[in-house]
């Protein structure tokens, strides 16, 4: 029968004898001087407040160093170790950190520590100058999600009326002085008053205040009404009697729906000038004349035909 006792204790005996044997080595080994490469963190101090970084700034940079080997474990492994501190007086002027300049930094600060050399060639930054503007805010009344057949009645008013953005001055510059901004509504068929959001790209480099305005407008519906208005002719020959072959042309207005006046054809005047004609049987017929209520007035403006029959 096996003792398994008797194997458990030699085993013990085994394993407290490799432990014995590593523990030495490594005592030993690490009193010799060792070169090695090591990724050392690294941090650049300046002023946050006044910069934007547009890009992750480095962290590590890589170094061949030799010493001894109690020394490397407690600057490389050990977890509270000080970074590198490179100090950046104007560091929006700043785009790339070379090895050439870096290399007296890691000197100064890594003393204990023999630089062979500095392996990382180039740090690469892209820290940006911070600046403030004040943009006037509007709303494109072109692009207002109306219902069909309803149109802006008044002014668009927004309160307040500008918004102040903070970020990189590259971005910042990029914007004209006036700031659009559009709502999230669809099929607005009534008065609108409602708070709506300052859209603004790479919120993560930009500030804006306020983040939303007060918009307000009114709107009301239209109809389209169409209505012949006889031609009158202008400027042609007394001596020739001309007549037109196509007297009456239709005339469309738009109206608001809730408008209870109707407009007869003499409320309108449309003219065939004879010092426009092209030829001597096709003209143009132009709107002159319209009531002043109406907002958008269109003629049927293909070409009209007419003939001169005798001299007088």
């Amino acid at each position: 029968m096996i003792n398994f006792n008797k194997f458990t204790n030699n085993w013990k005996v085994v394993l407290i004898s490799i432990m014995g044997a590593a523990t030495f080595w490594l005592f030993r080994a690490l009193n010799k001087s060792h070169s090695a490469l090591i990724s050392y963190p690294i941090e650049f101090v300046f002023n946050v407040d006044s910069t934007v970084v547009m890009n992750s700034l480095p962290t590590t940079i890589k170094i061949d160093v030799s010493s001894g080997g109690w020394n490397l474990f407690r600057r490389t492994l050990i977890f509270s170790i000080d970074p590198i501190k490179v100090e950046l007086d104007n560091p929006s002027e700043v785009n790339f950190l070379t090895k050439s300049f870096l290399s007296p930094i890691v000197e100064d600060q890594l003393k204990g520590l023999t630089i062979n050399y500095i392996v990382t060639d180039t740090l690469f930054l892209s820290i940006e100058r911070k600046i403030t503007k004040q943009m006037i805010l509007k709303v494109d009344s072109l692009s207002l999600p109306l219902e069909e057949d309803y149109q802006l009645m008044s002014n668009i008013t927004i309160q307040p009326d500008h918004v102040v953005l903070t970020g990189p001055k590259s971005i910042i510059n990029s914007f004209e002085s006036d700031f659009y901004i559009t709502l999230d509504e669809n099929n607005i068929d009534e008065d609108f008053n409602g708070r709506v959001e300052v859209p603004i790209v790479f919120e993560d480099l930009i500030q804006s205040y306020p983040s939303e305005v007060n918009v307000s407008f009114e709107v009301d519906k239209f109809k389209n009404v169409k209505i012949g208005v006889p031609i009158i002719l202008q400027n042609f020959p007394s001596n020739r009697v001309t007549t037109l072959l196509d007297s009456i042309v239709d005339v469309t207005y738009r109206v608001k729906e809730s408008f209870k006046e109707d407009f007869s054809s003499e409320d309108f005047y449309v003219v065939l000038d004879y010092d426009f004609l092209k030829t001597d049987s096709l003209g143009v017929p132009v709107l002159i004349k319209y009531p002043d209520t109406l907002r958008i007035v269109n003629i049927d403006s293909q070409k009209v035909r007419f003939r001169y029959e005798n001299e007088e």
